[in-house]
């Protein structure tokens, strides 16, 4: 290890760079595992040739979006006048702003606590063939479609996301519209205002002719129109020094110094053919702007111009109508096609374009290049609602208050009626779009998706809802989309409800991961409360109804807890990821033998889906669906000329799997509008989770299982003999936890009358047994609902799963091998293991028995392949984390069809896959034994090249490694804690039955998080709640002495005692595998506590962090330092995003020893302080690894300083080695007397320091390192 450690300390500069680096260079990859997807980002291009600027503009700025967090007793009222919006609370306040740099430092100054907004993690990862994605199928939309008519009509669906662009013809129809057909769209990014406060004056004469004009013109007017042989034109080029436009920067404040720039027009634009035939403006006056909007990385970085005339065309002075010249803006779009020495043939022409009336239903930007029928051209959508987030706008007609210039969370009209802006809808990171086509797409439009000439449709889950989208790139803009969606308006920074949500559900396919740089745990951070209130009926006024909220649950699987804020909200529904393999010959996957040969397989987790529980031990995700992957329609906007290419693409993630959700979720209020039945949030989602299919998975990998709309209709309509489950106390327990930290938040100084949660218990069907002592006892009272005609026996389990056997097999990966029937020299094959050689031989004839090694009664296998950290990252490399390599894993149905034993691609049935960059991959199989009709294979894949965690490809071939492949078989036994008090239950025709479920924990039992089911089963239908609780370990007296002994466990399930290897360098800050552990303070008097945390593997690395009553971080091993405070770095050991990562890189921060570490917690009131683990590095030697935690809480007085530095002294004298009851001492000597050469990362965080020239940083290290925090 110390070899290790020197060989990348001397490279400490190198690594600084690389970081600074990455944050430039950051996602030029998209990354699936094994395969990488080189998205061509290039450099975006600012110019155009339709107008010209200074384009020194676009210099670096000291312009940022920031959230600023303050006490009561400051003084906001700089904050109030120079914010979006803000939330105050008894203890303190939150604002979003975006100011210079110098006026932060002024605010830091004066004792604020700044942070820089962050942008969102948005969670992505025929004869005519229907339905190619399979939604329908596996939803089961389709059927609802057939048996009840139901396909979403009348629902209305926020999509929280990029924007959406409404320019394919499949989706153009859902566009949610008001009374009088105008566009319901929100941007409270306010990136789409588009200035058209350029006039030209025309004299019109009573009969409606054009005349020249030689008199003086008025002088408001920028220009003149004039008339000759050739048309009727504005005079825009003023004898060739041009009109200067006033132009708005959708960039900022990312890119350029103000959100307003002076851009040159110097050509004429007609707007007429004659003097009797022309563009008609009844006030005579014309209005110009151009569009100036676009994409700075990703396959569309690339800067869009769109000269825009808008007229009054009915009334004087009312102005109705925008005319955009789309072929002009086309040409200078796509004019790097051209050949050297070629110029576009622009036309400045606003005549052979077509008027847009708001309320017409044609209010796409849409432009068809070569007559063929088909748009491939799309500039956005006009008429949305944009916040005038840096008060650019002067509405006199608005009550704004002059001395906040519209900065106040002023919502723009979607056109000035004065004719000087509009408001446009874009997306051109094309995220929320796929995600509001998974919803709503109706498969008119035909694709060839496989490039085979086969004709597919795409149709979304409920093509009649009707969407409204919601532009929200950054964390600080999501609340006030919210809030607008949900019925809430906002004047003069107060929010009052406006008697009617706008939507009927808000979707959220995004989330943040770097949760402690919002110092709160996910679930207790003020976002995630936010979600939790808005959902619950009654908890912003006394009339609101509550909204139904789902969010994906993200993509940083296949670790536990790694469900991010705002996505673990415990009222929210959060949706993991199922796979569907029919992107398998698409695209990048064509001819790559390891995705085998067909696409039927589906309905198994993914092995990127985040999992639960919450950080208050609750179950978590809530319910399933399709994310890995599906085909949606995309925006029409081509990049090129003559590019082939159609209008759809691949998407997947939770975030495709969240919108599936919020369709399905239409579909049910659909039905339950039509049988007049009454609904909320929170029976919208138990109907959802009492009727989704089991997966056979734990509960905090699969919630209550894969969404089934079918069912759920059949449960409204009284049908198949469906029922739903709920129990009455989780939402009292989750409660109890959430109140403290609720109760911060100020009703009356946000504008609310009130902000809390329901004082009546609501009903749910999972089950939070809550926060509990060992030999604590909980009980529930359990409803089942019968809507049907007959009487329903319903039998009553607890159950959870078990492991069977775990079967191994050790092998070193051959790489580069290449396919016998595609043998292409860039495709190369898995290595093969059959699943039966997958065994623990105990006898010579093991190893020749080819029998069906899956037990009969397995309902689930989990395959993994583990091998060692040196391995997977090169240490003698001169820059950490530069040199990598990983094997992937596949699950193969191998039918030979040609009988000659040997396994060709063809052959092939992908089930399902794995692939993060870590040391351990791990893939599930569902109901295994029904999987397979051939032979089941197992491929372990070694990546051909070598990957660099800030450069990504390295181009340099792999090498073979060691490693382990795990099969584990589990089955459904009794779970001895959850009795029912009946094993069975009649419930009467169209009625309710009751029965108590209690909980008892046993009094050995250590603190950490349990899961089961409680299942009732009838003949017909399963409904699998969901339960969890937690135990707390008691601590009642001073000086309480605790010892955790970790323990070696062979399963990967989730458990208490051990971490799993999950850590995925390519991911995000979440991923990895996190635990969790509670302390009760019940004693007053102790105000402190010593921690220290140990493991087995010197490649493991835990970070840990404390959190105090209301979740609120109070301390961790891996304080943000030097980082954070220049960089906003949510904690030291992280290595920020690159080229070829999202965020999951971490360094391995130590500050004890290679496998142990330190921290010291102060305790200032009574109640549940929450201990977190994260393993961001894993050893690799095996699946799991024993954690084990030894604690002292006592009282630190002023009396005791003296004695304490007394025993210090002796102990450092006599460096005794220490037993667990020493452990206090242990932390005192280990914090204090650590030589500093012993630890390379205290070491590089030094050299580090030194590297950027900040002496202060060096402090901060050395003090975070050296000395308990106070």
């Amino acid at each position: 290890m110390q070899e290790k450690q020197f060989n990348w300390m001397p490279k400490a500069a190198i690594f600084f760079s690389m970081i600074l680096l990455s944050s430039i260079l950051s996602n030029s990859y998209a990354t699936t595992g094994d395969l990488i997807l080189d998205d061509h980002s290039v450099t975006p291009i600012f110019d155009s040739e339709i107008f010209d600027m200074d384009y020194t503009f676009f210099k670096e700025n000291d312009f940022k979006r920031y959230l600023i967090f303050g006490t009561d007793t400051q003084d906001i009222d700089f904050l109030k006048n120079n914010s979006l919006y803000g939330i105050q609370s008894d203890t303190g306040f939150f604002y979003v702003s975006v100011l210079s740099e110098k006026s932060v430092s002024n605010l830091v100054a004066q004792g604020y606590h700044v942070i820089e907004d962050y942008k969102l993690d948005f969670h992505s990862s025929d004869e005519i063939i229907s339905d190619s994605s399979r939604i329908g199928k596996i939803t089961g939309s389709s059927d609802a479609k057939k048996k009840y008519g139901a396909s979403g009509n009348g629902t209305i669906i926020a999509i929280v996301d990029t924007g959406v662009d409404f320019s394919n013809p499949d989706i153009q129809h859902s566009l949610a519209r008001d009374k009088i057909n105008h566009p319901i769209m929100l941007d409270p990014d306010g990136q789409g205002i588009v200035l058209t406060n350029a006039t030209f004056f025309a004299y019109i004469d009573e009969n409606e002719i054009i005349r020249n004009y030689s008199k003086p013109l008025p002088s408001d007017m920028t220009s003149s129109v004039y008339v000759n042989k050739d048309g009727v034109f504005l005079d825009v080029s003023q004898g060739g020094k041009g009109s200067k436009i006033p132009i708005y920067n959708s960039f900022f404040p990312q890119l350029g110094t103000s959100p307003i720039f002076e851009g040159i027009l110097d050509k004429d634009m007609k707007i007429g053919k004659d003097n009797r035939n022309y563009i008609k403006s009844k006030s005579g006056i014309y209005h110009l702007g151009v569009i100036y909007q676009g994409a700075t990385q990703g396959p569309q970085a690339r800067i869009q111009v769109v000269p825009v005339l808008v007229v009054d065309s009915f009334i004087p002075g009312i102005y109705d109508t925008i005319i955009s010249d789309m072929s002009t803006s086309w040409k200078d779009y796509t004019r790097f096609d051209l050949k050297q020495g070629q110029t576009p043939n622009y036309d400045f022409d606003f005549t052979d374009e077509k008027p847009i009336v708001l309320g017409s239903g044609k209010e796409f930007l849409v432009f068809d290049s070569n007559n063929d029928g088909k748009n491939d051209y799309s500039a956005g959508t006009f008429g949305a609602q944009v916040l005038d987030v840096y008060g650019v706008i002067r509405n006199n007609v608005t009550d704004i208050d002059d001395s906040l210039q519209a900065i106040n969370g002023t919502i723009l009209p979607a056109l000035d009626s004065d004719g000087n802006f509009f408001g446009l809808m874009s997306d051109f990171m094309g995220h929320g779009t796929s995600s509001a086509a998974s919803i709503t797409s109706r498969g008119h439009e035909v694709y060839d998706i496989y490039n085979n000439t086969e004709k597919h449709s795409i149709i979304g889950v409920a093509p009649d809802a009707k969407i409204v989208p919601v532009k929200a790139l950054w964390f600080g803009d999501t609340v006030y989309g919210w809030l607008w969606s949900a019925g809430f308006e906002n004047k003069d920074h107060n929010w009052k409800f406006s008697g009617e949500p706008k939507v009927d559900i808000i979707s959220n396919s995004w989330g943040v991961s770097t949760f402690p740089s919002f110092n709160a745990s996910p679930g207790m951070d003020v976002l995630s409360l936010i979600l939790s209130a808005l959902v619950t009926p009654h908890s912003l006024d006394d009339d609101y109804p509550g909204i139904t909220i789902i969010s994906s649950a993200g993509n940083s699987g296949h670790g536990y807890g790694t469900i991010g804020l705002p996505n673990a909200s415990p009222f929210g529904i959060s949706v993991g990821a199922t796979t569907n393999n029919v992107f398998v010959g698409y695209g990048p996957f064509k001819d790559q033998p390891r995705f085998g040969n067909s696409t039927i397989y589906h309905d198994d987790v993914v092995d990127f889906s985040s999992r639960g529980p919450g950080s208050i031990g609750d179950p978590k995700p809530d319910i399933m669906s399709i994310g890995a992957h599906g085909f949606t329609p995309s925006n029409v906007l081509k990049i090129k000329k003559d590019s082939k290419e159609e209008s759809f693409s691949l998407f997947g993630g939770t975030s495709m799997a969240a919108p599936l959700v919020s369709g399905s979720a239409a579909i049910l209020m659909e039905e339950m509008r039509k049988q007049s039945q009454d609904y909320d949030p929170f029976l919208i989602k138990n109907i959802l989770m009492s009727t989704a299919t089991d997966l056979q998975n734990d509960p905090f990998t699969q919630g209550s299982g894969l969404i089934n709309v079918e069912t759920a209709l059949n449960y409204v309509h009284g049908d198949d003999g469906v029922f739903i489950v709920y129990n009455d106390k989780s939402y009292d327990n989750i409660k109890k936890i959430l109140e403290p930290a609720i109760e911060n938040i100020n009703s009356t100084k946000i504008g609310f009358d009130q902000f809390q949660l329901s004082s009546s218990s609501l009903p749910m069907t999972s089950w939070f047994g809550g926060q509990l002592n060992p030999g604590d006892r909980s009980t529930a009272t359990f409803t089942i609902n019968n809507p049907t005609d007959e009487e329903l026996l319903i039998n009553v389990k607890s159950q959870t799963l078990s492991l069977i056997t775990k079967n191994q097999y050790d092998g070193k990966t051959v790489v580069r091998q290449h396919d016998s029937i595609l043998n292409k020299t860039d495709a190369f094959i898995p290595n093969y293991v059959k699943l039966s050689d997958v065994t623990n031989h105990e006898k010579i004839g093991d190893f020749f028995d080819d029998q069906n090694p899956i037990p009969d009664e397995s309902v689930l296998m989990i395959v993994n392949v583990n091998f060692p950290f040196a391995d997977f990252m090169n240490g003698t490399s001169d820059v950490y984390a530069d040199d990598l390599k990983i094997s992937s894993l596949y699950l193969y149905d191998w039918l030979d069809n040609n009988n000659d034993t040997k396994i060709t691609s063809n052959e092939l049935s992908m089930i399902n896959r794995a692939g993060s960059w870590g040391t351990v991959q791990e893939l599930r199989v569902s109901e295994p034994d029904k999987k397979f009709d051939g032979i089941p294979l197992v491929g372990v894949y070694p990546v051909p090249t070598r990957h660099s965690y800030w450069l990504g490809d390295t181009k340099q071939n792999s090498t073979s490694m060691d490693y382990t492949i795990s099969a584990s078989y589990y089955q459904k036994e009794k779970w001895s804690m959850l009795w029912p008090e009946s094993e069975t239950i009649t419930v009467p025709a169209k009625d309710t039955g009751t029965i108590n479920v209690t909980l008892i924990t046993p009094n050995d039992l250590q603190t950490g998080v349990y899961q089961g089911f409680l299942t009732f089963e009838s003949d017909r239908h399963t409904v699998n709640a969901p339960v969890s609780f937690v135990i707390k370990q008691p601590i009642t007296e001073n000086d309480t002495t605790i010892l955790i002994q970790g323990k070696q466990s062979d399963d990967v399930i989730y458990g208490n005692g051990y971490t799993k290897g999950a850590f995925d360098m390519v991911n995000r800050y979440m991923t990895g595998d996190w635990r969790q552990y509670y302390f009760d303070i019940q004693n007053e008097s102790i105000n402190s506590g010593a921690i220290e945390l140990s493991w087995t593997s010197d490649d493991t690395n835990l970070a840990v962090f404390v959190m105090d009553p209301q979740g609120k971080i109070i301390q961790t091993n891996v304080p943000s330092g030097v980082f954070g405070h220049f960089l906003k770095w949510p904690s030291l050991d992280w290595l920020g995003n690159s080229i070829f990562s999202q965020g999951g890189g971490f360094f391995p921060v130590k500050n004890k020893d290679e496998t142990s570490t330190v921290l010291f917690i102060p305790i200032n009131q009574t109640g549940t302080y929450t201990l977190l683990t994260h393993s961001t590095l894993f050893g690799g030697n095996s699946t799991t690894e024993p954690i084990t935690l030894a604690a002292k809480f006592t009282n630190i007085s002023s009396n005791m300083t003296s004695q304490n530095q007394q025993i210090e002294s002796e102990l450092v004298s006599e460096k005794e080695a220490t037993s667990p009851s020493q452990i206090p001492e242990t932390i005192i000597v280990e914090k204090y007397t650590l030589p500093l050469e012993s630890d390379s990362s205290f070491g590089t965080g030094i050299a580090i320091g030194v590297g950027i020239g900040i002496a202060i940083g060096i402090l901060s290290i050395f003090i975070i390192r050296q000395k308990p925090p106070k």
